[in-house]
């Protein structure tokens, strides 16, 4: 209870100088949107809407296929991916303080992420876990004497104190967006850095043999800052489970020239299977996509398909081999699935499952900070 026990000394003097009306209860959890991830995608890559540059290169000299075979290909024949990562958090809307004319939000915020690493035998055990304590609030909506006062409090504490109302290097807010409403991304935002951070920790690790996979895109701009600065492709592959439904696609050129939508694109992609590699960023990222499941055990054609991501600092095609044998050692990646226990079990890899529920495990409950948490 340490981090709670600092909060609350934070809270009470906070509430010493400035007025405060607290949220119902204490503190309200801000529930995550189920499609969070779908729109992090849209807003990471609102610049490109149509896909037309096959990025792969076929050692043949042969033009890609729009779908390739992609068999899977286990631990034992080849253990390609050996470390994983995900992260999560917890939100809370704790109420509002009041100097003068003048109102600001405040919320805490639990951040974390953690990596695992698998053994030969197919054991894992927690290579990172980290965990981070925020305190969001308005600065310009305070004065600068009561903001000097809460960065000292918070800052002995051990807590993080973040401006809400600060903007982001990928961040695309309307301006009229309400505080309360920019604290949730804030705080996903800081999930991902705190991502970023570990994925640094690891790549001294990996090599052509040893691969990581994050949970999610790696267009977040620290991550592919970190992944594109040295010019050399890294062991690391971003893999959504959910994605942007709005892309186009166009396949071959001129008279020949085929365009898709998403849903027709995946509609054709068989299990085991993965589609062409496109190019965002001017070609510095790599993306395409891979059906885990058939899809006749599933309710619609986008289930049971993760968007796979990888960083090509070199900004030139990817050989085809590289991205089939990414590929099929993802497919082998999700025969133990959470079922059940989760609604995005069709796209699951189950280390990612494990790396965020010790994430959420190692998070505060809600009862606990709803009942700690309480204004004096």
């Amino acid at each position: 209870m340490s981090a709670l026990q600092a909060l609350r000394g934070v809270l009470r003097e906070f509430a010493q100088q400035a007025e405060v009306l607290p949220a119902v209860g204490g503190a309200q959890e801000e529930l995550e949107r189920p499609d969070a991830e779908e729109r992090e995608d849209q807003r990471l890559n609102y610049q490109e809407r149509v896909f037309e540059s096959i990025f792969e290169s076929d050692e043949a000299g042969r033009f890609p296929t729009l779908y390739r075979p992609t068999p899977p290909i286990g631990r034992r024949e080849m253990h390609l991916y050996r470390y994983f990562l995900d992260g999560s958090f917890r939100s809370y809307f704790l109420g509002t303080v009041l100097e003068h004319e003048r109102e600001s939000p405040v919320h805490f915020a639990q951040v974390g992420a953690c990596a695992l690493r698998r053994e030969p035998d197919g054991s894992v055990r927690r290579e990172q876990l980290q965990i981070r304590n925020i305190l969001l609030v308005g600065k310009e909506r305070l004065s600068e004497d009561l903001w000097a006062s809460l960065e000292s409090l918070t800052t002995g504490a051990g807590i993080h104190l973040l401006n809400i109302a600060e903007r982001e290097i990928d961040e695309r807010v309307a301006s009229d967006m309400d505080l309360r409403s920019r604290a949730a991304g804030k705080v996903r935002y800081e999930t991902r850095k705190l991502e970023a951070e570990i994925i640094a920790q690891l790549l001294p690790m990996l090599n052509e043999d040893t691969w990581l996979i994050a949970d999610g895109s790696l267009m977040f701009q620290p991550i592919l800052n970190l992944l594109t600065q040295e010019g050399q492709t890294y062991p690391v592959i971003g893999v959504s489970k959910n994605f942007r439904k709005d892309p186009q696609f166009v396949y071959r050129r001129g008279p020949r020239a085929q365009r898709f939508s998403i849903y027709r694109l995946l509609t054709g992609l068989q299990a085991a299977h993965r589609t062409a590699v496109f190019s965002a960023r001017e070609g510095k990222v790599v993306f395409w996509y891979v059906r885990l499941r058939e899809q006749r055990h599933l309710d619609y054609p986008m289930m049971g398909v993760v968007k796979v991501e990888l960083a090509n600092p070199t900004q030139e095609p990817v050989p085809s081999s590289l991205i089939d044998r990414l590929s099929s050692a993802l497919v082998a990646e999700r025969q133990v699935t959470p079922h059940g226990r989760d609604r995005r079990w069709h796209a699951h890899l189950y280390p990612i499952h494990l790396a965020e529920r010790a994430v959420r495990e190692a998070l505060l409950s809600r009862e606990a900070v709803q009942q700690f948490l309480k204004w004096r």
